[in-house]
């Protein structure tokens, strides 16, 4: 029986993915006041919106896993991959869950005239930050500790042709992924409330 422990970098990613959500929660659902708090939780909820989609690419771990022989084919198949498909499935959807509840509370407040470019800023920036992430190992308390240093390698790679195709490529498979999980929400959400609405009308009829 082959034994293969669980990547840590994967749990410290799925703890950093959920930061977001869980300031997202609090900035658009629970708190009803911009104050200077709220707005410095918004932008630590910026910063740290990449680690939701940053998860994606930690599917180079499952092809590493698939590609090793001390690996069985059945732990893989019914251990590794059923791990990593729920795993990528749960933080993409804190990614997805929390960009829709800013949608929300922006249209639903006076910020309304920033909807339309919210959704692909907001896109954009994750793709910068996955790709600062991935590929130079910046983290995002990076921004904080060290603002200079991140503002200039940016700068540095985005006047490299190579980089800006890699974000682009994030950016376009962050859009079409968020535009394809938030649309099954979406009907899930639709699914629930007529389920909901539906349940004193059975119950009266009983």
């Amino acid at each position: 029986m082959q034994s293969v422990p669980v990547h840590f970098t994967v749990v410290i990613n799925f703890i950093l993915a959920f930061i977001p959500f869980f300031l997202a929660f609090y900035l658009f659902k629970v708190s009803h006041h911009r104050s200077v708090f709220w707005w410095l939780l918004l932008g630590v909820f910026i910063v740290f919106l990449p680690n939701s989609a940053y998860v994606l690419t930690d599917i180079i771990h499952l092809i590493a896993a698939i590609k090793s022989p001390e690996i069985s084919s059945r732990y893989l198949l019914f251990v590794l991959v059923p791990f990593y498909v729920v795993f990528l499935l749960i933080n993409f959807e804190f990614y997805v869950i929390s960009i829709q509840w800013a949608d929300q509370y922006l249209a639903q407040s006076k910020l309304s005239f920033l909807r339309k470019a919210f959704v692909p800023v907001i896109h954009l920036l994750a793709a910068i930050g996955v790709y600062l992430g991935r590929f130079q190992r910046l983290e995002s308390s990076d921004i904080i500790h060290q603002p200079i240093m991140v503002f200039r390698d940016v700068l540095f790679d985005i006047s490299g042709g190579k980089s800006v195709l890699v974000i682009i490529a994030l950016f376009v498979l962050f859009y079409l992924l968020y535009q394809l999980v938030s649309r099954v929400n979406n009907v899930i959400t639709a699914k629930l409330k007529v389920h909901m609405a539906s349940q004193p009308m059975n119950v009266s009829t009983l």
